[in-house]
């Protein structure tokens, strides 16, 4: 070898380690720097994380190929499947051809034809499935207040298949939100709860549940993005909303109460419902989940009293559109409009009136009904807010110390004043029933709180939510009114009924057994 050609291989071998070691350097540079996590401390009054800036190990480094399979394998076991039973009513068995055949029933086809009501039992036990995720070592569970309401017995199973009977701690209907507890021997998987007013549209996420109970056992995860955020839905109390994260990650049915979780390993939501392709009822590519924020919110109420207690101001109020705002002279639609006032409410007693303008609250800016919604269910009862108000073009600021959001009609029918007579359930009609039914505050009479089929009250056409008012002309002021006309009419064999609902007035006849 020359001494050109040997000088030519050393200047190249140099050159090559040259740009070996300038892309070691790079590779060094451009690895993902390890995230810096921290726990803090449980919230002294809750019991409950009150920080966003949860331990996540793994997974540790930015997102990846391995991000996904990494939040599995840590957090899958505090996911868990719920399974609930409870008893129901069947409706009365009657034979098609009573109708037909009368009292000769028995004569035509046998003297067990007309028995079948008898041999059919009136009460069936009705199963259920959900999920939802450890919040707590102690064994505090989040799932959805629809999961587990009306149900008799809980249970939860692990993904390891452990069983615990659970039990309803808190639940809240406006949020559809629930807390269970069970009493766990071992130590469990505690999911850490993220921010999640800190999401961005176009995020990945992971739904985690157990969608149809599938058998075999275990939790089926899916992926997609956070594809709206802010969607208003209407969960469990009419006339309110929740702001709900949407997602394409497929939430299907089981999947309800499961933890929506963010590439860092956080639960930012509660899987609620989804809107399907119709009869299938199967997943069409749009979820929404409740804000893990909305709920760490009221986290502290559910443990301590087992409801929510919100303020109220006892206001009907609607969106200010564009149209509306040029109407009141307004420059741009901000605010909500009161529509109604309820009669000895709050803001009745602050001087609130129909075709007032709520513009702002306290400090801030009302942009629109669900924001004022929002801003006074925040507030617990007996604070004082200050309301700035647009009246006839002038504005002028008003105080109302809110009262006591009225309980939700959802759960009247389980209360021990409902009474059964006649194929319906009846509790007396009170002043909050009436407003949350859209009814006259002072309205009287006998609320319906449920129906059974094929029983004098539904052939009569009553329907649940329904308020009798008179019978046979005489006024009831609920439910010992009505029993006791009842009881006066025995001999007629029926009686008329004047009946209240949100659409008006209506008369019906009802057959007396």
């Amino acid at each position: 070898m020359g001494d050109r050609t040997r000088t030519l291989t050393v200047l190249f071998s140099v050159a090559l380690a040259a740009t070996l070691a300038g892309a070691l350097v790079t590779t060094e540079a451009r690895r993902p720097a390890v995230a810096d996590v921290r726990s803090e401390p449980a919230d002294p009054k809750g019991g409950f994380p009150v920080s966003v800036s949860q331990r996540v190990d793994p997974p540790t480094s930015a997102f990846g190929l391995d991000t996904f399979k990494n939040i599995v394998r840590a957090y899958d076991g505090g996911v868990v499947n719920i399974n609930t039973s409870k008893l129901v009513r069947l409706p009365r068995y009657r034979n098609p051809f009573h109708d037909f055949f009368g009292d000769d029933l028995e004569r035509f086809f046998g003297p067990d034809s007309g028995q079948g009501q008898d041999r059919r039992p009136d009460r069936m036990r009705q199963t259920s499935l959900g999920s939802g995720f450890v919040i707590d070592k102690d064994g505090y569970i989040l799932t959805n207040r629809h999961v587990i309401e009306g149900a008799d017995e809980i249970s939860v199973s692990f993904p390891s298949g452990k069983r615990y009977d659970a039990t309803i701690v808190g639940r809240d209907a406006r949020t559809d939100v629930a807390l269970i507890k069970i009493e766990p021997d071992e130590d469990l998987t505690v999911l850490p709860l993220g921010d999640s007013d800190a999401v961005e549209v176009g995020e990945w996420v992971m739904a985690i549940g157990n969608p149809f109970g599938l058998p075999g056992g275990g939790n089926s995860v899916t992926v997609g993005v956070v594809s709206f955020k802010g969607r208003d839905i209407e969960l469990g109390v009419r006339g309110t909303s929740v702001e709900m994260l949407q997602t394409d990650a497929a939430i299907n049915p089981g999947n309800s109460g499961g933890p929506l979780m963010s590439t860092g390993g956080q639960v930012i939501g509660i899987n609620t419902m989804i809107v399907t392709d119709g009869a299938s009822r199967a997943n069409a590519g749009v979820g929404f989940s409740v804000p893990i924020n909305v709920a760490r919110e009221i986290l502290p109420q559910l443990r301590e009293r087992g409801r929510v207690v919100r303020g109220w101001m006892g206001v009907t109020i609607q969106a200010l559109t564009e149209p509306l705002a040029q109407t009141y002279g307004l420059d741009e639609p901000k605010g909500a409009i009161v529509s109604s006032v309820s009669p000895g409410s709050p803001a009745e007693k602050a001087g609130l009136e129909p075709d007032d303008v709520i513009l702002g609250a306290d400090d801030r800016t009302i942009e629109d009904n669900s924001d004022l919604s929002r801003y006074i269910a925040s507030k617990p009862p007996d604070t004082t807010v200050k309301l700035r108000v647009l009246r006839d073009g002038e504005r002028k600021e008003l105080s109302v110390t809110l009262g006591t959001f009225p309980d939700e009609p959802t759960e009247v029918a389980s209360t021990e004043s409902s009474r059964p007579r006649l194929g319906m359930s009846l509790r007396d009609l009170t002043p909050p029933l009436a407003e949350r039914l859209e009814l006259p505050r002072d309205a009287r009479g006998a609320l319906v709180t449920d129906v059974e089929a094929g029983e004098p009250a539904e052939r009569a056409g009553l329907r649940q939510g329904d308020v009798i008012v008179s019978v046979n002309g005489e006024a009831i002021d609920g439910v010992d009114g009505f029993e006791r006309a009842v009881d006066a009419a025995k001999g007629d064999g029926r009686v008329r009924l004047r009946v209240l609902n949100a659409q008006g007035y209506r008369v019906t006849v009802l057959e007396l057994e």
